[in-house]
């Protein structure tokens, strides 16, 4: 059972009359992570906590305080680069609670005298940046578009991904893949995906291959995640692929005797913080600097139809450094608009590609453009017509 909690039922501001406002040429507010779902940079999943004392209730409180302070403590680290974690605040314990927008709790279970359960926090997006700017932090909060997680093991000589057993699947399996800056999704397995990569080689997958995956999932970058146990723990080896089969694998090394369960299990989490640090030291380069130093971006968006500028402007609102925007010229075939936006041009290129927009640099216009314009999707097939009645 999961059980969502709200500290002080703290209100927030919905997005979905920002989103008309935009359609009318109104400036937005700065929320656009309301109106897009709460940003997975800004939640702490999976938090384990376990403590004892004297009753079951204060052994919860405990446990309780000891969760938000470690996942308080992984939100910091996330955020920031490694040179600077000597460096993060150290807040109280009432600001640490006030930063906490709500949290869940799962996998409870209590004793007289002990208390243990799963939490997942989320904290507020304005309040954490807020902190590590007032300490002069550089701050990295653009999450990837969800990547597809392909888990294979080798054993044996044997690479096996959809066949038993793998534990290395199991493993990811049992996780929450929709915190952090690299949110992931794991394949499901069916027909679809096995006839989308039925690879020879799991370890070197084609284009096509890639590509066929990727569709079935949003069109998200696949990662090979290739494990392979031995007597001294798990070696790891990371490939991240992009659309043209590009790739830069990362190697992680999970010390350890014989694998089993809870070896595998923090394989898994050394995998998400790989994956994570190699995109920070991504977005971290581009947002140096920047602060909260905003400027105004004039763009053009080339539609099709009103289903392109639909998806356009529902895309930018998923967007963290897009602060605003208003419509200047909406015709038939483009849209002029302002964008209020915080990050460098490198920034602003891989944000707006995790959405699938396409961004050029341009003077006294840039481009931004659906990668895949909505107008153009076949539209479904007509239902065959029901047969003539036979008078005969």
């Amino acid at each position: 059972m999961i059980e969502r909690r709200f500290p002080g039922l703290r209100m927030t501001r919905f997005g979905g009359l920002a989103a008309a406002a935009l359609a009318l040429s109104v400036l937005l507010p700065a929320a656009p992570a309301i109106a897009a779902g709460f940003p997975p940079a800004y939640v702490v999943a999976d938090v384990p906590v376990v403590a004892t004392a004297d009753s079951s209730v204060n052994a919860r409180e405990a446990a309780r305080a000891q969760g938000v302070h470690k996942a308080f403590r992984q939100l910091l680290e996330r955020l920031t680069a490694k040179t600077d974690w000597a460096r993060l605040p150290q807040p109280s314990d009432d600001t640490i609670n006030n930063l906490m927008q709500d949290f869940e709790v799962k996998d409870e279970h209590s004793s007289s005298v002990r208390y243990l359960a799963s939490y997942t926090y989320r904290f507020s997006p304005n309040g954490v940046r807020k902190l590590l700017r007032d300490a002069h932090l550089n701050v990295t909060e653009l999450a990837s578009k969800p990547v597809v997680i392909v888990p294979a093991i080798q054993t044996g000589g044997t690479t096996r991904l959809w066949d038993d057993p793998n534990p290395w699947l199991a493993a990811w399996s049992a996780s929450d893949g929709k915190s952090g800056l690299v949110p992931w999704i794991l394949p499901s397995g069916d027909l679809a995906d096995v006839q989308a990569f039925d690879v020879p080689d799991v370890t070197k997958p084609t284009p096509e291959h890639l590509q066929a995956l990727s569709k079935n999932y949003d069109n998200g970058d696949v990662v090979v995640a290739l494990a392979v146990p031995g007597n001294a723990g798990i070696d790891v080896t990371l490939s991240r692929y992009s659309p043209d089969g590009a790739t830069d694998p990362v190697t992680v090394q999970v010390p350890g005797g014989k694998p089993d369960a809870t070896l595998y299990a923090a394989a898994v989490v050394a995998s998400e913080k790989a994956l994570e640090d190699k995109w920070k030291a991504l977005t971290l380069a581009s947002s140096a600097g920047t602060g909260d130093q905003e400027t105004i971006l004039a763009i053009n968006v080339p539609i099709t139809s009103a289903a392109d500028w639909g998806a356009v402007r529902d895309r930018l609102g998923k967007i963290q450094f897009v602060r605003g925007s208003q419509v200047d010229l909406f015709a038939r075939t483009e849209v002029h608009l302002r964008l209020r936006v915080r990050g460098d041009a490198n920034l602003l290129r891989i944000g707006f590609s995790q959405q699938d927009l396409v961004f050029t640099p341009g003077d006294p216009l840039a481009t931004l453009a659906l990668r895949t314009p909505i107008g153009t999707a076949k539209p479904a097939a007509p239902a065959p017509a029901e047969p003539e009645p036979n008078d005969d």
